[in-house]
């Protein structure tokens, strides 16, 4: 099934918010944790990076990423 570009882009949207999400309980708990403001940030960033690369390649493998379709193919 080949999914619209507006779909796959509501769907990389989807996939940024939920990383960026992850990104900001994963830079909480390490703050709480006892690190440093910046270790924090830096421990939130790599939580971003490695959910919306998981994100991004689950998705590429599903096939709803990739080449788009015009409407009316």
């Amino acid at each position: 099934m080949r999914l619209t570009f507006p779909v796959q882009v509501l769907l990389a949207l989807l996939s940024f918010v939920s990383s960026l999400l992850v990104a900001v309980v994963a830079g909480v708990l390490s703050r709480e944790a006892g690190a440093p403001v910046a270790g924090a940030v830096l421990y939130g960033g790599g939580a971003f990076i490695g959910w919306m690369t998981l994100c991004i390649m689950v998705l590429t493998a599903l096939g709803l990423l990739g080449r788009h379709t015009h409407p009316g193919e």
